[in-house]
């Protein structure tokens, strides 16, 4: 725009020179005009002479020369249509000229005249093309100022715009170099962090080339393999690994640098000497200029590793004892099976349960009870062999697999081996403890699987229970009905009670010293539709392990209370006999059982001093505060508690105070021997003593020899009860001898001997 405002300025400069020039062409014309009509008026007058004549001529010449040098100058200046006219006419205008000097020098009137006619023609033609040229000069140049003017304003503005956009192209290129800068600096900065992260990083970067030398490596690699960093530049990587390793790492580089990037686990020397596990991750960037090689992530992962196992182990292994678990046993009893189809290798299960741990863990505590399992695990391990598989089922129930055994002689041997390690005896806070265990066996005959081969030693285990503990029993299909006898059992105890299937007798408790009837333990029997009469060890275990011993024994007390008043009522004495009954640990764990108590007597009419609850000793050891309190709730009501099987547990001597006790109960096991063994007889003279130090009273159980109750007489035994005075009987067989006052104890006898051959044996 620039440069068109200054063209169209040079251009209107021109024009305006041409139309200058142009107008002095019209001056000269209208001068030539002028002398004409002087030359015509003094030739034609006469008055010229000649030295004026001379004079004429030398002025037209003039002005003829002026106005070809003037339309010369305007064709130069500016040519076109206008500037060719004009050197026509001048043209025209020297030949017409030529004609009037040479009339001049043959003066004439009528050759004048002529000229005259053809001069005055150009002139006036001559005259109004200059004077069209300058108007069109003039125009022409007008047009070219107004271009002029119109370009440099647009140049301004358009300058002002290119200005504006250079200053924004300007600051928008400041702006990208501050970004840049930025980006620079943070790149800066991250190839710092990325330097720093590699070299204080657990992780190794380690770039190797086609040669499977290392090119580089991190500086992090100085904590995981304790090296320098560039020490192993030029270095075999395989060399860097397990000797069993190397060729599997071999693979796997090799793989990778084809293009298939992947995660290995390997084993790499330590400078310590000591082997890691690491994981190596790599790929492939021998196409990236800035790397040219393959790119290694070490990681160590030998704590992962350690973790992964110790929480395998956790999951197939028994924390406390550290046996396998019931999973691990299983699964490795399903694999022994399958394998043992394909080889015919005989295979044989031991179910291990320990003989009345319950009563043990009650007595000395969880603590003590882990601590036994403990050492029972400690004694089962080392009598088996490698193949062999020991496990903690749970609870006190131990398995063993006896992969490839002989015969089933051969695992009868290892069962007995166990049976009499564990009967050895343990030392448990410095207590001499006894534990025996029952032990069933099963034989694999192909047939049967896992789950039912377990089942299976389980089953002949409850059968060795059964058969009097600390046995080993062979399992047989018999006791698979027996087993199924006991489910229909459990299935039938709920229907029971409502059936009125239970009864209740009544074992006489005697004072030894005159053979008088004080009191009554109420024993519940069922009279089973099929099986008959069944004793407490047929349903009281299934009783407690359904929960069904809650109502129960509710129906029991309530039964015994309202029959005691019963008895009051038909044969009143002076001092009223008392009813004892066993109270289970269901019962006495619910809160509101001193409530229930409370309600039986009021229902009955009993009064509380005539009610005696017998609690086990292993109770006392049980949530002591919650029992403590209950107890008390009891004592409240009037009526006494009797600690039974007293004797046997470890706890109760040491906290006997601690509780609300009125009665002990001396355990049938101390009675057996009592006349040969003389340990057994001092220790029942010693809780003899404490109940009479403690203003307790103490009744033996399980007296049936005359013996035993003369040396409980002279051991001042107050009170005793057993088959030597009565099995449990009917109620109308306790009111006939409440009734015989004259001779009691004969007439005791008497009736246990009619009872007795008719009824089943109480449990001791």
């Amino acid at each position: 725009m620039v440069a068109a405002a200054i063209v169209s300025q040079q251009s209107s400069d021109l024009h305006r020179r041409a139309e200058v020039m142009a107008e002095e062409i019209r001056a000269s014309s209208q001068e030539m005009s002028t002398f004409k009509w002087r030359t015509n008026t003094e030739v034609l007058t006469g008055t010229a002479n000649l030295s004026e004549s001379g004079a004429l001529v030398s002025d037209g010449t003039r002005i003829l020369s002026q106005l070809s040098t003037e339309t010369a100058q305007l064709v130069k200046l500016q040519g076109g249509r206008d500037s060719d006219r004009l050197a026509r006419d001048v043209q025209e205008l020297l030949a017409a000229s030529l004609q009037a000097l040479s009339a001049a020098r043959n003066p004439g009137a009528r050759s004048l005249a002529q000229i005259q006619d053809q001069f005055q023609p150009i002139l006036d033609r001559m005259d109004n093309n200059a004077q069209q040229a300058a108007q069109h000069q003039q125009a022409v140049a007008a047009e070219a100022i107004s271009r002029s003017l119109w370009s440099s304003i647009a140049s301004v503005v358009l300058g002002v715009g290119l200005l504006g956009v250079l200053g924004w192209r300007l600051a928008i290129l400041q702006r990208r170099n501050a970004v840049a800068e930025q980006t620079r600096a943070i790149e800066r900065r991250n190839d710092q962090r990325i330097r720093a992260l590699l070299e204080d990083s657990s992780d190794v970067v380690t770039v190797l080339g086609r040669d499977l030398g290392v090119r580089w490596q991190a500086a992090s690699v100085r904590g995981l393999l304790g090296v320098e960093p560039g020490s192993l530049i030029g270095t075999q990587f395989i060399s860097l690994a397990h000797p069993d390793d190397q060729a599997l790492l071999e693979s796997f580089l090799g793989a990778t640098a084809a293009g298939n990037p992947a995660t290995l686990g390997v084993r790499l020397q330590h400078a310590g000497g000591r082997w890691l596990h690491v994981e190596i991750v790599a790929k492939e960037r021998f196409s990236d200029p800035a790397i040219g090689g393959l790119v290694l992530n070490i990681r160590d992962i030998s704590q992962r590793l350690a973790m992964e196992e110790e929480l395998r182990h956790q999951a197939f292994h028994d924390a406390l004892t550290g046996l396998a678990n019931r999973a691990l046993f299983e699964n490795r009893l399903r694999h022994a099976l399958a394998a043992g189809l394909r080889t015919r290798r005989p295979l044989v299960v031991l179910f291990i349960d320990l003989d009345d741990f319950k009563m043990i863990n009650d007595s000395l505590g969880h603590a003590a009870g882990d601590l036994l399992l403990q050492n029972v695990a400690a004694r089962i391990d080392p009598l088996l062999r490698p193949t062999d598989t020991a496990a903690r089922l749970g609870g006190d129930e131990f398995a063993v697999l006896l992969d490839g055994v002989g015969n089933i002689d051969d695992a009868h041997a290892i069962a007995g081996r166990i049976r009499d390690a564990l009967s050895d005896g343990f030392r448990i806070d410095n207590r001499k403890l006894q534990i025996t265990a029952s032990i069933g066996i099963a034989l694999s005959d192909g047939s049967v699987q896992a789950a039912e081969l377990l089942r299976n030693a389980d089953t002949a285990m409850y059968a060795a229970k059964s058969s009097g503990k600390n046995s080993v029993r062979r399992f047989e299909a018999a006791m698979h009905d027996a087993v199924l006898d006991r489910l229909e059992l459990r299935a039938r105890l709920s229907r029971a009670i409502e059936h009125n299937e239970l009864r209740l007798q009544y074992q006489p408790i005697v004072a030894l010293q005159t053979s008088a009837i004080v009191g009554v333990e109420a024993l519940v029997r069922w009279q089973h539709p099929s099986h008959g009469l069944l004793a407490p060890a047929q349903f009281i275990g299934p009783a407690e392990e359904t929960g069904q011993i809650v109502a129960l024994g509710r129906w029991v007390l309530e039964q015994a209370c309202v029959q005691a008043r019963a008895w009051e009522r038909v044969h009143p004495r002076d001092r009223p006999m008392f009813v004892s009954v066993n109270v289970s640990t269901r019962q006495l764990g619910q809160d509101d059982f001193p409530d229930t108590v409370a309600q039986i007597l009021a229902r009955s009419g009993l009064a509380a001093r005539s009610l005696v609850l017998e609690i086990t000793e292993g109770m006392l050891a049980d949530d002591r505060e919650a029992i403590i309190a209950r107890l008390h709730r009891l004592k409240a009501l009037g009526l006494r508690i009797a600690v039974d099987d007293f004797g046997t547990g470890y706890s109760a001597l040491s906290h006997l105070q601690q509780f609300p006790i009125d009665i002990l109960k001396i355990d049938k096991s101390f009675i057996d021997e009592l006349h040969t063994d003389n340990q057994k007889a001092s220790l029942v003279q010693g809780i003899i003593n404490l109940g009479e130090s403690m203003h307790l009273d103490v009744i033996t159980e399980g007296i049936e020899q005359a013996e035993q109750a003369a040396r409980l007489r002279a051991m001042r035994s107050p009170l005793g009860q057993g088959f030597l005075f009565s099995r449990p009987i009917d109620p109308d067989a306790i009111l006939a001898l409440l009734r015989n006052d004259g001779n009691q104890a004969a007439a005791v006898d008497d009736a246990g001997d009619v009872a007795g051959s008719q009824q089943h044996p109480p449990i001791g």
